[in-house]
């Protein structure tokens, strides 16, 4: 657990974290780093839920699907966001802390065991819990895994997001554009497989056979006050 301890270094430098059970010393040490001076402090709580086993299946999936024997995600280009379905924190965090995935993901499941998993899930109040540092890649869109953050609101549906959420989203967001200014595209997973926009030029399936399929989050009206918000307050533009 020392290494993956580590991997929260580079991750929480310029958050600052707020209580949470899960929290280990280590990563409550990190974050006493300095913040860069582009960087405005993130509050957030962290919930780890990486281990070995899930980061050895992170690398056979990232071989099979993107052709690297590696988990490390190293050039972050795009920032997803979605929904959960689950309505509520507890139940969330219970699902992406498990290592592999549940028996009724039967699509997906045919493409690897590794689990659904998430960098960020902000719950119906706002608050931010940080799941996985941003150096590790997570199984949260088809196509764009190796180059992307994803963020997971708490919500049923559409109708179920909260202003607080939204808020809270944009912040993150502006924090992560500080942090890598590389990253070019902001979307939602409604929007992952509509090929006519400018970030499906880096989608990459070496199985044909693993391909997109419909998705229903965050939704239009969601991303465009998002993207409203970020323009007015942050003057972000995506």
């Amino acid at each position: 657990m020392r290494y993956i301890s580590s991997l929260w270094k580079v991750s929480l430098i310029g958050l600052i974290v707020f209580g949470c059970g899960r929290s280990t010393n280590s990563a409550k040490e990190d974050v006493s780093a300095e913040v860069k001076e582009t960087e405005t402090p993130l509050k957030v709580d962290t919930f780890p839920i990486l281990t070995e086993h899930k980061l050895e299946l992170t690398k056979q999936y990232s071989e099979i699907n993107y052709g690297t024997a590696s988990y490390e995600l190293d050039s972050i280009k795009m920032i997803v966001v979605h929904f959960t379905v689950i309505p509520t924190l507890h139940q969330t965090l219970d699902l992406f802390s498990k290592d592999s995935l549940h028996s009724n993901r039967k699509y997906i499941k045919n493409f690897s065991a590794l689990n659904v998993g998430i960098h960020y899930v902000v719950d119906r109040d706002g608050r931010i819990y940080h799941l996985m540092p941003d150096s590790v890649m997570a199984r949260h869109i088809i196509g764009f895994n190796h180059l992307s953050l994803g963020i997971e609101n708490i919500a049923r549906d559409a109708s179920d997001l909260t202003a607080q959420q939204l808020a809270s989203n944009a912040v993150l967001i502006h924090f992560l554009k500080q942090r890598y200014p590389e990253m070019e595209y902001l979307i939602g997973h409604d929007e992952y497989n509509q090929t006519d926009l400018p970030h499906y030029q880096l989608f990459k399936s070496l199985d044909p056979d693993y391909q997109p399929y419909d998705k229903p989050d965050p939704g239009p009206a969601f991303m465009k006050d998002l993207r409203q918000l970020l323009k007015s307050q942050y003057e972000l533009e995506f």
